[in-house]
């Protein structure tokens, strides 16, 4: 998939967030809106840890939106979950496995978009004084405390 095309799904989730109508389906369900700005205003990182946190969870069928706030994330692999994650705010560096099997680093910027195929070692951390905000597409009902592997 191309990086246009990934940033065209993530703009679109990001949309999704910041849509201002409240609806009902047939099923009763309402259908719940928010921005993105008022999801990180409420759920900051306490201070003394956690250094990653999902602060919000949206879900359509099969498929999850998790909206995580970072300072620093260990390099860790998922056994059983592909991503795609979206850099929504902050700056930083992404140590990302390689083809070769090698931790490569990279700067992370707003509008970088990450392909996150399981087993593939990634971290992520802040660089400057404003938290890493991220936008993860997974599997819904997805584990990650029995899914993931830590490396460091």
């Amino acid at each position: 998939m191309t990086r246009t095309r990934h940033v065209l799904l993530a703009t679109a989730a990001l949309a999704a967030f910041q849509l201002s109508l409240t609806a009902h389906g047939a099923d009763g369900k309402q259908i719940e809106t928010t921005t993105l700005d008022a999801i990180v205003a409420a759920n900051p990182l306490p201070a003394g840890g956690p250094t990653a946190k999902v602060i919000s969870t949206a879900r359509a069928g099969n498929s999850e939106l998790q909206v995580i706030r970072i300072s620093k994330i260990r390099l860790h692999h998922h056994v059983q979950e592909d991503h795609v994650v979206y850099v929504a705010r902050g700056n930083g560096t992404a140590r990302i496995e390689n083809a070769s099997g090698q931790i490569d680093s990279r700067p992370v910027r707003p509008g970088d978009v990450f392909n996150l195929p399981r087993g593939k070692k990634h971290a992520f951390e802040r660089t400057g004084d404003e938290d890493l905000v991220l936008l993860v597409v997974a599997t819904a009902g997805w584990k990650p405390l029995e899914d993931t592997v830590f490396h460091e």
